[in-house]
C-alpha cells in the first residue's frame, strides 16, 4: 500500500527546507578570499607610501649632497657656509689619490643626513639593508656624481597572504637617486690635468699629428672652393 507523505511547501528548493549549500561555499571560500585580498591591497598601498617616502629622501639627499660636495659646505640642512668651510684648501680634491680623504668625509656627511631622517615617516616596521652606508661618489675624473641608495624590507601581517599569490619574502623597497656635481672651476682644473698628463705621452703626439693633417686637408679644400 502506498502512503502519501505531506511535505512542507518549499522543501528541496532551498527556502525554509533543505539548503543547497551555496551560502556555505560563499562563507568558507569566496568571502575570505575577497576579504584577505582587500587587506593585502591595503598593506600594499602602505608599502607604496613607504617607497615614495624613501624615494623623496634619496632624491633630497643626493641633490643636497652634490651641492655640498661642490661648495664644500658642512651643513646639509641649511647650506650656510661657515668660516671653517672657507678654510678648506684642497683644489685637487676630486682627483683620484689627491682628495686627502675629503671624499670619505662628505660621504659620511650624507650618510648621517639620511640616517637621521630615515624612518621618521614610516607607518610600517622596516629593516634597513644598507648597513649605514647609503652614499657613493661616482668619480669619472672630469665628471662627478653623488649616488644615494636606500634599501629596506617591510614585514606585514599579510605576508602569508602575499605568498599565496606568489610573493616570497617581505616587501622590499630599493630606491636610488643620482645627482651631478656642478663645479665649474673644478671641471676646468681637472681638464687641465688631463691635458697635461696626455701631453706627456705618445698618444697626445699622435692625436696632435692627426689633428694637423685634418686641418691641412680642410684648408686645401677651402682653397679649391675659392
Amino acid at each position: 500500500m502506498r502512503q502519501d507523505i505531506n511535505r512542507p511547501e518549499g522543501y528541496g528548493s532551498g527556502k525554509g527546507g533543505r539548503q543547497d549549500g551555496y551560502l556555505t561555499i560563499e562563507l568558507t571560500i569566496i568571502f575570505p578570499a575577497i576579504f584577505f585580498s582587500l587587506i593585502l591591497i591595503l598593506f600594499m598601498g602602505m608599502v607604496l607610501y613607504q617607497e615614495v617616502s624613501l624615494q623623496s629622501l634619496s632624491v633630497q639627499a643626493s641633490e643636497r649632497g652634490s651641492v655640498v660636495y661642490s661648495s664644500r659646505v658642512s651643513d646639509m640642512t641649511t647650506g650656510i657656509k661657515t668660516l671653517e668651510d672657507f678654510k678648506i684648501r684642497d683644489p685637487y680634491r676630486n682627483v683620484p689619490f689627491f682628495d686627502g680623504g675629503k671624499q670619505g668625509e662628505y660621504k659620511a656627511l650624507v650618510d648621517r643626513y639620511v640616517a637621521e631622517r630615515i624612518g621618521k615617516n614610516d607607518i610600517l616596521s622596516a629593516k634597513n639593508q644598507n648597513g649605514g652606508s647609503y652614499t657613493e661618489v661616482k668619480d669619472y675624473l672630469i665628471a662627478k656624481r653623488v649616488k644615494v641608495n636606500i634599501h629596506s624590507t617591510y614585514s606585514t601581517p599579510v605576508d602569508a597572504i602575499a605568498r599565496m599569490f606568489g610573493k616570497k619574502g617581505p616587501f622590499e623597497v630599493n630606491t636610488t637617486a643620482v645627482s651631478a656635481v656642478t663645479d665649474a672651476p673644478d671641471f676646468v682644473r681637472n681638464v687641465d690635468i688631463v691635458v697635461d698628463v696626455a701631453s706627456q705621452t705618445k698618444l697626445f703626439a699622435s692625436a696632435q699629428d692627426g689633428y694637423q693633417k685634418i686641418k691641412q686637408a680642410i684648408e686645401k679644400v677651402t682653397d679649391l672652393l675659392k
